[in-house]
Formats: C-alpha cells, sequence, structure tokens
C-alpha cells in the first residue's frame, strides 16, 4: 500500500467515523443504561455544565470515570471525575446513524465520479489538441 493511498483510508476511515455517529437524545440519567457498557456517554449537571465522561460506572449513588481536560491548545490530560447522581440533569450516548452514512456514500461516489469525469475530459482534450502524440507540435531534426 502506497503512501497516499494510506492516507485516503485513514481520510475516509475517520470521515465514515464522525458521519456513521451522532448523540442520541438525552434524557435523564438511570443506572440501566450503565448496564450496556457504553465506552462514553455526554453528561449535563443540573447547573448547566457538560463534559464526556470515558468509562462511565456507578459506584453506589455516584457516576464515575474519566474525562479529558485541557492544558493548553493540543494538549489533554484525563482527570478522574466523581458526579453524585442527584447532580445529572440528563446523559446521553452516541448512536449509529444509518442515514448520515447513506448520505457520506452517495457523497463519496458522486466525487469519485466527478473526478473521473474531469480527468476524462482532461485526457479528451489533450487527445483533440494534438497533446499525446498527434505530432502537430514537434519538429523534425535536420540532418547533418
Amino acid at each position: 500500500m502506497t503512501r497516499s493511498s494510506r492516507h485516503a483510508l485513514v481520510a475516509f476511515l475517520v470521515a465514515t467515523l464522525a458521519c456513521c455517529t451522532s448523540w442520541g437524545r438525552s434524557g435523564p440519567f438511570s443506572s440501566d443504561l450503565l448496564a450496556k457498557r457504553p465506552s462514553r456517554l455526554r453528561v449535563t449537571l443540573t447547573d448547566g455544565r457538560r463534559f464526556e465522561l470515558l468509562r462511565p460506572a456507578a459506584r453506589g449513588d455516584t457516576l464515575v470515570g474519566d474525562t479529558l481536560a485541557s492544558r493548553g491548545y493540543d494538549n489533554y490530560f484525563r482527570q478522574h471525575v466523581a458526579v453524585p447522581f442527584a447532580a445529572v440533569a440528563s446523559v446521553s450516548e452516541r448512536r449509529y446513524s444509518g442515514g448520515r452514512t447513506a448520505l457520506l456514500g452517495v457523497g463519496i461516489v458522486a466525487g469519485i465520479a466527478g473526478v473521473t469525469a474531469l480527468v476524462l475530459e482532461g485526457i479528451s482534450n489533450s487527445v483533440m489538441s494534438g497533446g499525446l502524440g498527434g505530432g502537430a507540435g514537434c519538429k523534425e531534426m535536420p540532418d547533418e
């Protein structure tokens, strides 16, 4: 696999993963949600603060997990968080989005078709003007 094809594959996977999921409808917190063992939750507290909780779990009457905290531009670290259930206003989880995935697929196919059409048109114009060996722009070398 060439370097450029690896870059294209990574870009495709990032776009696909971003489009295939969205945050589900938020609702009141229920410890039943943790039984599904989600990898992350978006938590909204009663005071309005919102954050993503990584590896959420219940310990007694407390929601625990890790969150990414910022130390400046592009410098994050994990910070352990413990929030009482009473302070949680709502939670939402990541869900698969079939509509967004279909739109991404249509967009990729349309993009490939557009680029292919432009390349074929460029080749066609080049052949018609004699650019691919038509001989119109070639000069013969004089004999010595």
